[in-house]
């Protein structure tokens, strides 16, 4: 076997490898992401407690415990301090969105990259193979 057959079966080897690698990346990138819905999920009860809050503020200091009593909460403090943990609560979780969105983004480069050197390697493979077969099979000329 001539060392160009040889060179032309080692890079068809390796983008077969790197086909199966890329299968397996994209089956990855196919997953859901599960950090997005604690972001949703916090922001709508950030944005509730935020809203009675603000609400209790602009009412009289008469009415305030009729309200808060109606959301099921002990005092304005009360109120305060879940505010204050339910903030905390949705910055991990959009720090947590952040990193699956950055590790979602390595693994499409690498998708692309993968995806470029397949292309690359099956064109010089089938090129190499036509060759070697015009070689063998050339019209002899009299």
């Amino acid at each position: 076997m001539k060392f160009s057959q040889r060179a032309t079966l080692s890079i068809l080897a390796i983008a077969v490898l790197t086909s199966t690698v890329t299968i397996g990346l994209a089956g990855i990138q196919l997953q859901p992401q599960r950090a997005a819905v604690g972001v949703v999920v916090d922001t709508a009860i950030v944005a509730e407690l935020t809203g009675v809050s603000d609400a209790i503020e602009d009412l009289p200091p008469d009415l305030r415990s009729g309200v808060l009593a109606r959301h099921e909460v002990r005092s304005e403090e009360a109120l305060r301090q879940s505010l204050t943990a339910q903030r905390a609560n949705l910055a991990v979780a959009e720090r947590e969105r952040a990193q699956e969105i950055a590790a979602h983004d390595r693994r499409a480069a690498w998708l692309i990259a993968l995806a470029l050197f397949n292309t690359f390697a099956t064109a010089v493979g089938a090129i190499s193979l036509l060759d070697a077969y015009r070689a063998k099979h050339k019209p002899t000329r009299p």
